[in-house]
């Protein structure tokens, strides 16, 4: 009996229909922009089949679960140090627990510094040129951004003359439908100093603007941001939710109001701060929950004494009070950004549990935890050994809470 010729029976896979191979290369998207790049690596005509994601900044391609963990030792290196290693960095997918090790970043970026995360894009900043750079980690794809002095000056005459600024949040707000389909995503930058200053831009438009904050009541502060899943949004020091809105202009509305009523000021730049810190502050950090577009809103007094834990209804514009923020959850809080990290995908992190990476380093104070199911806090220092902080491996939650607390400081 004659056997088939198993060779005339193979598929050749890439003369998949074009429309087909979009098809599978979107369902994969959905599942991580890794997946896509991969899809996409295996030949020719599914490249051609596919849209680039290194062909500019566009939502959906934003790789908004990824981080690159660092410590003090890849500190050092990146500033001190010169040659190839430098510019190689791991990457961690906190959603999935995937993990890339040796990426090596563009060589025209040497001389810039990490500011923080927009939704998984770096944010770099070169003193020296006055440039702040967008990098998306997994495509290389790098996005130039518009000098932003002049919308500062704006925000605070007095701001070049010697001022400060930390940044404090950036964003990634998706665009709206255009006549291409779709628009470019806006980025959001959230500057805190003597005057805070929240600019935005449309991706490739020629100047920022700021953003108006007199829905702001007078006297109250912000107090952190969060973007997520598109929308950027603003805790203030009296526990309100505001998001920014780009329509018809780009302004602070309020989600939820619990602040009591007061006098508005009639200027759009941003309000006064108060002089003095605020005994309790408000946290918007990510659920990780329906599927990562949930938010919570953490308010813990100063000593960290005290923490309670809220879910934010956007729809019901009210905050739910919650004894947890997930069984087999934490949550980092950092200076510039937030995470929900599962404790099942990295068991070593403890569960139903919120570690404040809130800038202690002068006190050697790593971050804090507070444990919700029984209230108990405990400090984690710096590791030190006979040769200095950070020789041996550490925990990965070290690495997470300097990950999210990069605050640098910008001379304007």
């Amino acid at each position: 009996m004659h056997e088939p010729d198993r060779d005339s029976e193979r598929r050749d896979w890439t003369k998949l229909p074009p429309d087909l191979a979009a098809e599978i290369a979107g369902r994969l998207l959905g599942v991580d922009l890794t997946e896509y790049i991969r899809f996409r690596s295996v030949c020719k005509p599914w490249r051609q089949s596919t849209e680039d994601p290194r062909g500019g900044l566009h939502s959906r391609f934003i790789p908004r679960n990824w981080v690159v963990p660092v410590n003090y030792l890849d500190r050092f290196r990146c500033n001190y140090v010169y040659g190839e290693d430098a510019r190689k960095f791991r990457l961690l997918n906190v959603a999935t627990g995937a993990s890339l090790t040796h990426v090596e970043f563009p060589g025209e970026l040497s001389g810039h510094r990490g500011m923080g995360y927009a939704e998984g894009l770096l944010v770099l900043w070169n003193k020296a040129a006055s440039v702040v750079r967008l990098l998306n980690p997994l495509t290389h794809a790098v996005t130039d951004l518009p000098d932003f002095s002049s919308v500062v000056s704006e925000a605070s005459p007095a701001a070049l003359d010697g001022g400060a600024y930390q940044f404090r949040g950036f964003g990634v707000i998706d665009g709206g439908a255009g006549a291409a389909g779709t628009s470019p995503p806006t980025i959001v930058f959230f500057l805190d100093g003597e005057v805070p200053v929240i600019a935005c831009i449309r991706l490739g438009e020629p100047r920022w603007a700021l953003v108006d904050t007199s829905e702001l009541d007078r006297g109250i502060s912000f107090s952190s941001a969060l973007s997520l899943r598109g929308r950027f949004y603003m805790a203030t020091s009296a526990g309100d939710v505001l998001a920014v809105e780009l329509h018809p202009k780009p302004r602070l509305v309020h989600v939820i109001r619990r602040a009591t009523a007061a006098t508005k000021p009639t200027a759009t730049a941003p309000p006064a701060t108060t002089t003095t810190r605020p005994f309790f502050e408000f946290f918007l950090v990510p659920s990780g929950n329906d599927h990562g577009a949930g938010m919570l809103m953490v308010r813990a007094s100063r000593v960290r004494q005290q923490v309670e834990v809220f879910e934010v209804d956007v729809d019901e514009g009210k905050l739910v009070p919650s004894s947890t923020v997930g069984a087999d959850r934490a949550v980092f809080i950092g200076s510039t950004r937030a995470l929900s990290i599962s404790t099942r995908l990295f068991p070593s992190i403890a569960a139903n549990a919120v570690y404040f990476c809130t800038g202690s380093r002068s006190m050697d104070l790593l971050f804090y935890i507070v444990h919700l199911d029984t209230g108990w806090g405990e400090p984690a220092r710096l590791p030190f050994s006979d040769q200095g902080p950070f020789v041996d491996p550490c925990n990965l939650d070290v690495y997470l809470a300097w990950s999210i607390d990069t605050l640098q400081v910008l001379a304007m």
